[in-house]
């Protein structure tokens, strides 16, 4: 099998070299590449090791399709496993929380232009 065909480990480098780097305030295990609008952004995420995120809201929406690996996402007091190939949302001023495994990637549009900072 030729290095083309061979299993994706990560997001591409064109990914990783076209988008500026998030400025994660959550965990240096989470790893985001940022594609930004004025109204929006989307960003591709990959993590280094599982981890937690505590629960956290913002005033947009969060909209998210899974990659690789899984998300426990807690929402409204309900915790909902996402796996690859699902999507999940997050309505403005909602409350959530989220466990990542240690393969995860995904692809999240947020409804703000300007939420994640970039490095």
């Amino acid at each position: 099998m030729s290095s083309r065909h061979e299993k994706q480990i990560g997001f591409p480098s064109c990914i990783k070299d076209s988008l500026p780097q998030a400025a994660s305030t959550v965990s240096d295990d989470l790893q985001g590449f940022v594609l930004s609008g004025e109204k929006c952004q989307v960003v591709f995420w990959e993590v280094k090791h599982a981890f937690y995120v505590g629960e956290h809201v913002h005033g947009h929406a969060e909209w998210g399709i899974v990659v690789s690996g899984s998300c426990e996402l807690g929402l409204e007091g309900e915790l909902k496993t996402y796996n690859a190939g699902e999507t999940f949302y997050v309505p403005p001023g909602m409350p959530h929380t989220s466990k990542m495994s240690d393969d995860y990637r995904a692809i999240d549009f947020f409804n703000s232009g300007d939420w994640i900072k970039t490095k």
